[in-house]
């Protein structure tokens, strides 16, 4: 990011930072008081020093150092460090000090309102710095090259692309570029994306001598993560992966459990709420053709360990005695009348919720395939394995991002969104997949 932009948005965040922690003062104040009177007598004294210590400890977790190529857990970790810090120095004077005890009330619900506006105040914030018009200088084979292009296209349309070829190698070799009717500079550009893996000798110096001027450099699979949210499999290798930033939370310990213990918590109580759904679900199931009422199938968890996953019965009994494992389509005729709905309203997942309890699946994370789906796929792609490093959840980022998976091909297209969550796996990230969830779950309610 140029300088003078790099300057402008860390102004634009210590102002919204500024506004939000105003705003949530005095809804602080108004709550406890019945009044927003937070600017004289004592309360002024605590304002004061909320709208000291805040941004100080904002700015030395270093909250201003705009990332725009981050992920949204990225670019909040650092935010929400400082509101911690600041919230522990704070709560010395509001809690243990005599003199401002008065301001306990007002500071836990401040607190609470501001963190709230922390979180989407940044989210949308870094959302459209990402999607800004940027100049970016593409270089690689042509294909990648092709490729790169029109993902910038698809997810940052007012965004300027230039392209250079290694025979333009020269002291001079960016003269051909124009930049407003000059030719370009190394400072003309926001971006530079290296698209190729067997790149040409000239292309990597140029590249080189261009991230020293200070240009951000990525490569295809970078770029496809933070424009598309996903990464494209057929780029991605062991070298790849070897050098690759992220995969943070798979080795750390807190994550895991963390994630479980909410699992349990939530299947607990989902199990709890959603008996009599699945109980009036059961009776039409069985009133459908007085089959069986579930349904398990062998399929692929955690470091490959087979288990049987639980489901209410959507299809017609021995669906595959006649044509054996097979992809369900839309529109599959095996589907049930009644199956058709229980599908639409995500209602056929309810017992899986059991496979939760059991520690074979977690609430969040990739799909879990059948075994005989698995070993075709891991012969196409040399990654897909990776899958398998997290429990396999009942939703997941692939599953709110894509249409229902009909083919390898669709099952392929998955996988890279597969990959992306693996990278990025927070708590956070799963909250945002649970939302969405729950947004599209109420989405298929409405549309009855």
């Amino acid at each position: 990011m140029k300088a003078s932009l790099q300057i402008k948005t860390s102004l634009a965040l210590l102002a919204g930072d500024l506004v939000f922690l105003t705003m949530s003062l005095a809804l602080g104040t108004y709550i406890r008081l019945g009044e927003v009177s937070f600017f004289y007598e004592e309360n002024g004294l605590a304002t004061a020093l909320c709208l000291a210590v805040y941004p100080l400890s904002l700015y030395l977790t270093r909250a201003y150092e705009v990332q725009p190529e981050a992920s949204s857990a990225q670019n909040l970790r650092r935010p929400l460090l400082g509101l911690l810090f600041a919230t522990i120095a704070t709560s010395f004077f509001f809690y243990l000090a005599p003199t401002y005890r008065y301001a306990r009330g007002i500071f836990a619900a401040a607190n609470l309102f501001f963190a709230l506006f922390l979180i989407i105040w940044r989210l949308g914030f870094f959302l459209r710095l990402r999607r800004r018009s940027l100049a970016v200088l593409i270089m690689g084979n042509p294909t990648e090259v092709e490729t790169a292009r029109q993902l910038i296209r698809e997810f940052s349309p007012s965004s300027k692309t230039y392209i250079w070829h290694p025979e333009n190698d020269s002291p001079g070799a960016l003269a051909n570029l124009e930049s407003n009717g000059a030719p370009a500079r190394a400072d003309d550009f926001d971006l530079l994306i290296l698209a190729g893996q067997s790149l040409e000798p000239a292309t990597i110096r140029r590249a080189a001598a261009l991230r020293l001027e200070g240009v951000r450099v990525w490569d295809l699979p970078r770029l496809c993560a933070e424009f598309a949210e996903r990464l494209p499999a057929q780029y991605l290798d062991e070298r790849w992966l070897a050098t690759a930033e992220g995969f943070h939370s798979l080795h750390e310990q807190s994550f895991h459990v963390i994630k479980r213990l909410a699992d349990i918590t939530l299947a607990l109580g989902g199990l709890i709420l959603a008996s009599p759904l699945l109980l009036v679900a059961a009776a039409l199931v069985k009133l459908q053709d007085g089959g069986p009422v579930f349904y398990s199938q062998e399929r692929v968890g955690r470091l490959g360990k087979v288990f049987r996953v639980q489901k209410l019965r959507t299809m017609v009994g021995d669906a595959e005695e006649d044509t054996g494992p097979v992809w369900a389509t839309p529109g599959d005729p095996r589907i049930t009348r009644v199956g058709r709905w229980l599908r639409k309203l995500r209602i056929d997942e309810i017992p899986q919720v059991w496979n939760v309890l059991m520690g074979e699946m977690s609430f969040v994370g990739p799909r879990p395939e059948r075994p005989v789906f698995v070993a075709a796929l891991q012969r196409k792609c040399a990654v897909y394995a990776l899958r398998h490093l997290l429990r396999p959840g009942i939703t997941g980022w692939a599953q709110i991002r894509c249409p229902y998976a009909a083919s390898e091909e669709d099952t392929l297209l998955k996988l890279e969104y597969d990959l992306y969550y693996l990278q990025n796996a927070s708590l956070l990230f799963d909250l945002r997949i649970t939302l969405k969830t729950i947004s599209i779950v109420f989405s298929a309610w409405g549309a009855r």
